[in-house]
């Protein structure tokens, strides 16, 4: 892959398994200290993906490279959350309370239905509820 070592998706699932965002993902607690209250966003929400890639000095790596880990998690999570946010978007035009996934992409991958789940909740305020 461009990214990572990884050879095809499950390497990249297993990968991703073993990964932490938060290591690559801006959260809002890092822009803001903390929660932003005002607007009701908690601290660890991410706020921007690859944002510290993109912003830091790399402190965080080893030898100047972000482990794959790290890096598979965050473009899972990137991608999970925009099917998650698309998703919600699509049953709030229609009118749906449930949506169901399955296919090549979920594999019944615990991160990417965790995420997927997450998104959808948080952009429906609970409303809208993800099935696999």
């Amino acid at each position: 892959s461009l990214l990572t070592q990884a050879k095809g998706f499950d390497e990249l699932l297993e990968l991703a398994v073993k990964g932490h965002c938060k290591n690559l993902d801006m959260q809002v607690k890092d822009i803001y200290g903390g929660a932003y209250t005002s607007l009701g966003l908690p601290g660890d929400l991410i706020a921007s993906s690859f944002g510290k890639a993109a912003r830091s000095s790399k402190e965080n790596s080893v030898n100047g490279n972000f482990d794959e880990e790290d890096i598979a998690k965050s473009l899972l999570h990137m991608i999970s959350n925009d099917i998650g946010q698309i998703a919600y978007l699509n049953a709030q035009l229609h009118g749906l309370n449930k949506v169901y996934f399955g296919g090549f992409f979920m594999r019944g991958n615990p991160v990417t239905m965790y995420t997927i789940s997450y998104a959808i909740n948080y952009w429906s305020k609970g409303a809208v509820q993800a099935l696999f």
